[in-house]
C-alpha cells in the first residue's frame, strides 16, 4: 500500500474547500515531498487546472521524479486533446494514469478506455484509469474484454457501499484500487456533527439528512470511543480503518501541514472487534443512505 497526497484540496471546487489559502497548499505539496511522498493525484476540474499548476510549480524544484495521476471529465472532444492541457499545466511532470472522473449517462466510457489505450501506446500516459464508476458497470467492461490499470473511488466509515465487493473485483481482475478520502472529507475527525460546523459543500453531504444523521452521529461516537481507547485521535482511527482493507493506493489529503503529518503518522491496526464494531456503524449509515447514488449524491 501507498500513500499519494490527493490535491482536491489544493483548489476550491464545485463550493468545496472554499477559503484555501494557495501559499498554504503549496507549502504541504512541498512538505510532502520532503517526507517521501512520490504520488501526487491531481484533476482537471481541481480549480479548472489550478490544482495540476500549483503541482508542477512545486515538485519542479525537486530533483526527484514523482508519479502524477489526474482526471479528464466526459466531454465530446476527444481524449487527446483534453489531455494536452493538462500536459501543459504539469510542464515536465510526467502523467502516470488518467482517470475518467466521473462517468455520465450518454457517454460510452468504452471510448474513454480506447483512446486513452492509444494514449498509452504513444507514450503520453502510462495507466488508464476509471473513478466513480460502479461496481455493476466495472463488470460489464471487463465481461466486454475492456481492461484498465486502476480504479478510484471513495472508501471511509462515511462511504463502504460495494466497498468490499470491488476490492475482490479488483484483485481477481487484475486492477489496482486507489481510494480517496479516508476521513470522510474530514466529517470522521468529529469536529463536525451539524451542517452548520461548515462553511463549504460538505454541510449538504447526505449524512446530515434527517434519515441519515442519528446513524452518523453514532458512528461519530464511536469512532470518537475507539480513539480514546486507543490514545489516539478520530481522523487516525478513520484511516486506521481504511488501511486494514489494504487497497494499492490510499489518497490523503491536508490543507495545512498539521494535518498533512497526521494522516501520515498511523499507528498500529486496530484490534479486529473494534474494525468489526467500526464496519458495522458504517454498514447502519449505509442502509440510512438507501436512496443515495453516491457519496456526492451525484446523478450521472
Amino acid at each position: 500500500m501507498q500513500f499519494y497526497l490527493g490535491t482536491w484540496q489544493v483548489a476550491p471546487s464545485d463550493g468545496f474547500w472554499t477559503g484555501q489559502d494557495i501559499g498554504t497548499s503549496e507549502k504541504v505539496i512541498s512538505l510532502a515531498a520532503r517526507l517521501g511522498i512520490r504520488g501526487f493525484d491531481t484533476a482537471q476540474s481541481y480549480g479548472r487546472g489550478q490544482a495540476e499548476q500549483t503541482l508542477s510549480k512545486i515538485l519542479r524544484r525537486f530533483d526527484q521524479s514523482f508519479l502524477i495521476d489526474t482526471k479528464i471529465m466526459p466531454s465530446t472532444r476527444d481524449v487527446s486533446e483534453l489531455v494536452r492541457a493538462s500536459v501543459s499545466r504539469l510542464g515536465p511532470l510526467a502523467i502516470d494514469c488518467l482517470y475518467l472522473h466521473w462517468p455520465r449517462t450518454g457517454y460510452d466510457t468504452r471510448t474513454f478506455i480506447k483512446q486513452a489505450d492509444a494514449l498509452k501506446k504513444s507514450g503520453v500516459i502510462r495507466k488508464t484509469g476509471l473513478c466513480n464508476l460502479p461496481l455493476s458497470a466495472l463488470r460489464a467492461l471487463v465481461s466486454e474484454g475492456f481492461h484498465v490499470d486502476r480504479i478510484q473511488r471513495p472508501a471511509s466509515l462515511l462511504w463502504t457501499r460495494e466497498l468490499d465487493e470491488t476490492l475482490s473485483f479488483c484483485r481477481d481482475s487484475g486492477i489496482g484500487i486507489a481510494v480517496y478520502s479516508p476521513t470522510g472529507m474530514g466529517l470522521l475527525s468529529g469536529k463536525y456533527r451539524s451542517p452548520e460546523d461548515l462553511s463549504d459543500a460538505r454541510k449538504n453531504l447526505f449524512c446530515f439528512d434527517s434519515e441519515c444523521r442519528p446513524a452518523f452521529l453514532k458512528l461519530l461516537d464511536l469512532v470518537s470511543d475507539v480513539a480514546k481507547n486507543n490514545g489516539m485521535s478520530c481522523t487516525k482511527v478513520a484511516l486506521s480503518w481504511v488501511i486494514s482493507k489494504n487497497p494499492d493506493i490510499v489518497l490523503i489529503g491536508a490543507r495545512n501541514s498539521a494535518q498533512l503529518k497526521e494522516n501520515l503518522d498511523v499507528p498500529a491496526v486496530l484490534s479486529s472487534s473494534e474494525l468489526s464494531a467500526l464496519s458495522s456503524a458504517a454498514s447502519e449509515l449505509d442502509r440510512c443512505a438507501s436512496k443515495v447514488n453516491n457519496i456526492f449524491s451525484y446523478d450521472w
